[in-house]
């Protein structure tokens, strides 16, 4: 197998996941994996997110004690300073009403990295899920060429931030505007992205969901397999997430017939070396 670890998973202490964390292990075990790490979503810096973060981490240090392969980590979504502002006076996003503005929002991370270390998380995957450029950027029309300069803006932010260790399914989108034909991102938007990474010492994801995903054509598929080997030849060490919610299995074997065609073999996949962990 070309994949020996997996540092994206959700447990169930992810407000959209089911996982229960022994499930995870004993699956784990059973697939051979040398390394797993959870990464439950901290979205807002509101009292429920936070919450669920530390019912992860309090989870998660207990479970280690039988199954000490499993790391701490987190998933961190951008989101619009002003919601983030909003959330730190008034505690939730209750009563928010966003002020228009001329230029993109700026961009903010639920967690200090300060805040996430004291609580014993090692590392984090960031992950553009919505717009943030404008007023209610989870509910935004889903324009493609708009959509894309989002995308590349929050990708770019998140590559040169401190708290992300690893860039999580880069050109995700929840409604798959570029899953038929992935050439419609700018070769230049991917080249920044991977000097980003490379300059910042970051890794960057090879999340399953692409190839599992119904949306994604199998010309696509092949495209974001080209992708990330190119990522890889610049000099971008690349990881794997399975980015389970539920039923925690291995996907591996269909995930790896399109990167043996893209030109991966094995050892060229990477886990989070050591001195990358907080």
């Amino acid at each position: 197998m070309l994949i020996t670890s997996d540092w994206h998973i959700h447990s169930e202490h992810s407000y959209d996941a089911q996982n229960p964390l022994k499930l995870i292990a004993e699956n784990a075990m059973a697939q051979g994996l040398r390394g797993v790490g959870i990464t439950d979503h901290v979205n807002f810096n509101d009292e429920k997110f936070l919450g669920d973060l530390d019912a992860s981490v309090k989870a998660v240090k207990e479970i280690q004690k039988q199954y000490p392969f499993m790391v701490l980590g987190v998933e961190l979504t951008p989101i619009a300073k002003p919601e983030f502002d909003y959330i730190a006076v008034h505690g939730s996003l209750e009563g928010y009403e966003p002020i228009p503005s001329a230029k993109p929002y700026d961009i903010e991370l639920a967690v200090s990295k300060e805040g996430l270390m004291a609580r014993g998380v090692r590392y984090a995957v960031g992950a553009a899920h919505w717009r943030v450029d404008l007023p209610n950027g989870r509910n935004a029309p889903s324009s493609l060429d708009e959509s894309i300069r989002e995308w590349y803006r929050q990708q770019i932010w998140l590559a040169c931030d401190e708290r992300v260790t690893v860039l999580g399914h880069p050109w995700w989108h929840g409604k798959g505007l570029w899953y038929e034909d992935f050439s419609v991102i700018p070769k230049s938007m991917n080249e920044e992205i991977a000097a980003a990474l490379k300059e910042h010492g970051k890794y960057v994801e090879c999340n399953s969901q692409f190839f599992k995903n119904p949306r994604s054509t199998e010309k696509f598929r092949h495209q974001y397999a080209e992708f990330l080997r190119e990522m890889f030849e610049k000099g971008i060490p690349v990881t794997y997430g399975s980015d389970s919610h539920a039923n925690y299995g291995d996907l591996r074997a269909d995930v790896e017939k399109y990167l043996i065609s893209a030109g991966f073999s094995e050892g060229d996949f990477s886990e989070i070396a050591p001195e990358k962990l907080w």
